[in-house]
């Protein structure tokens, strides 16, 4: 959350918030916390492949060797808590062990990409709690998340803080028009 305050003392508008309450569905599965299962115990039995299916899986990802993506079918794609795959009575069975409350907050993330800030979420406030989930999002005064956050990462990181210099070197432009897409309504 240090990002919201470093707004908060720059020349930007700062960010409205956004709430949700209620079934996890926001920012799932990529955003759920590390060791958070909301049913405290989740267990699979697994299916295997076939010997045609983990020949093209070979072919496909020639780096993975020993990959338990590489054996199952139905191996969950987010295991983001402790899990074990074990072999019983000549099956395969996949059981994962959590917590199922939990508090994360996720800062703003932006990546360098040519020169130039690309924006990939806003910052986030999450409480977990079994199946319920409440969130905090900052966005964009007007919900342009893109535009507003790569226009303060390129201010901040980019013009070294400098306001007139980031609006004169901004080299976004509008494929239409041809203008700037700097937006000074951002701006207190």
């Amino acid at each position: 959350m240090k990002t919201l305050k470093e707004i908060r003392n720059s020349p930007f508008k700062p960010p409205k918030k956004n709430y949700y309450f209620g079934k996890i569905k926001c920012g799932v599965p990529y955003f759920l916390p590390i060791n958070f299962n909301s049913t405290i115990f989740s267990f699979r039995k697994l299916i295997l492949k076939s010997e045609v299916e983990i020949e093209e899986y070979n072919k496909r990802y020639p780096h993975f060797k020993n990959h338990s993506e590489k054996k199952f079918k139905n191996l969950p794609m987010s295991r983001r808590c402790k899990d074990w795959i074990f072999s019983l009575f000549g099956n395969y069975y996949w059981l994962s062990v959590g917590y199922p409350i939990c508090f994360k907050t996720n800062d703003l993330a932006w990546k360098d990409k040519f020169n130039s800030p690309r924006f990939e979420w806003s910052p986030a406030f999450y409480i977990f709690f079994f199946e319920w989930q409440f969130c905090i999002w900052w966005n964009a005064p007007d919900g342009n998340n893109h535009l507003y956050y790569e226009m303060y990462t390129w201010y901040k990181y980019y013009c070294d803080g400098d306001i007139e210099k980031a609006e004169k070197s901004w080299i976004w432009q509008n494929t239409e028009t041809k203008l700037s897409t700097w937006n000074n309504k951002y701006l207190k």
